[in-house]
């Protein structure tokens, strides 16, 4: 019967909080029900809230916290541009042809997580 080879332990992988992404939803699902219960939202607030994703995606990429890890920056930053496109129609896009943004986010996800891969070993 052949032996195993014995396996060094694997060093626990810190779990991101999601403290962050939790306030996040919950807030937006809040503005949202609020506009579906005839709420108005003001101009400001409704033109640009997608800025504010964008802005906490950015520094979750450049400043990763326990709270927020880089790969949640990603999908912060893509909701945030998906929300401003579709909002906007720029580019010709809208809700229903901005989708490929979630392709790039998953892409960019992978390559960020490769290479946290690299520096831990």
């Amino acid at each position: 019967m052949p032996q195993q080879p014995n396996k060094a332990p694997q060093p626990k992988r810190k779990q991101s909080s999601t403290l962050a992404s939790g306030i996040a939803l919950l807030v937006a699902g809040a503005v949202l029900l609020a506009v579906n219960l005839g709420y108005r939202i003001p101009y400001l607030v409704w033109e640009y809230w997608p800025l504010a994703l964008m802005a906490a995606g950015v520094l979750a990429m450049v400043f990763p916290s326990r709270h927020l890890s880089r790969s949640g920056g990603v999908w912060l930053l893509a909701v945030g541009a998906y929300a401003e496109i579709s909002l906007h129609g720029h580019f010709g896009l809208g809700w229903g042809s901005a989708w490929p943004i979630f392709l790039i986010a998953a892409g960019l996800e992978m390559i960020l997580d490769r290479r946290k891969g690299d520096d831990e070993a």
